[in-house]
């Protein structure tokens, strides 16, 4: 194995342990809704609350559909009342294979509003793997959208 995938994999285990420690306070159940683009290859979700294992295997379920769809996809994903997620969401299996086959799927990857630590990961992910990331405030949905979607 490459140092520089040990390191990437060494960086995703590590999120993956924070995002398992966050999870362990009290917040609103979560919930996922599938936002429609009008493209196939860009796949849109919202996620709110504390976000579950039904829902991040729902998400996870849909972007394995289209990695074999699609040779590259882009996602955008907005979290302005997302909280984290529970520890069987962190590590559902389904979830993580998801993840994993999207260092190498994923072309554009477009975050908005998310909690100030899921941007902080996201900035730093952006120099560890391979997928181009940005963050966007709810009011540039559309500049986002564009971006995401450009060729």
């Amino acid at each position: 194995m490459r140092d520089g995938a040990l390191l990437k994999l060494a960086a995703a285990a590590a999120g993956a342990a924070f995002l398992v420690w966050l999870a362990r306070s009290r917040h609103p159940d979560g919930w996922l809704d599938r936002l429609d683009t009008g493209d196939g290859s860009v796949l849109a979700f919202e996620l709110g609350g504390h976000v579950g294992q039904r829902e991040i295997r729902a998400m996870a379920e849909t972007v394995l559909q289209a990695f074999r769809r699609h040779d590259s996809i882009d996602m955008l994903i907005l979290l302005p009342r997302f909280t984290g997620l529970t520890p069987a969401a962190a590590l559902d299996m389904r979830g993580l294979q998801a993840s994993l086959l999207s260092l190498g799927k994923v072309r554009r990857y477009a975050v908005i509003q998310p909690p100030a630590w899921a941007g902080a990961m996201i900035t730093l992910g952006d120099w560890l793997i391979p997928v181009e990331a940005r963050t966007f405030r709810l009011r540039q949905l559309p500049q986002a959208h564009r971006w995401v979607s450009a060729s």
